[in-house]
């Protein structure tokens, strides 16, 4: 039941939120656009979670941003 919620919750955001259509760059504006994309996108692996989840580096903003890219560019 809770995973259900979570996959029709996640498939309304990605109504609401557009995907990068380039490269991300270093940018505040980029960041939060990635991270609005990554939230609405389910995780490669686990099903209860999303690929904010997996991409994010507490440690690194570059690293979040460079692992949203490599999805980014995987997808096009």
């Amino acid at each position: 039941m809770f995973y259900q919620l979570k996959l029709s919750t996640l498939k309304l955001k990605s109504l609401f939120v557009k995907k990068p259509t380039q490269k991300l760059t270093w940018t505040t504006h980029d960041y939060e656009l990635g991270m609005k994309w990554a939230k609405s996108v389910p995780h490669p692996h686990f099903k209860n979670k999303t690929l904010w989840d997996f991409c994010y580096d507490s440690a690194d903003s570059v690293m979040t941003i460079h692992n949203l890219n490599k999805f980014l560019s995987s997808e096009t």
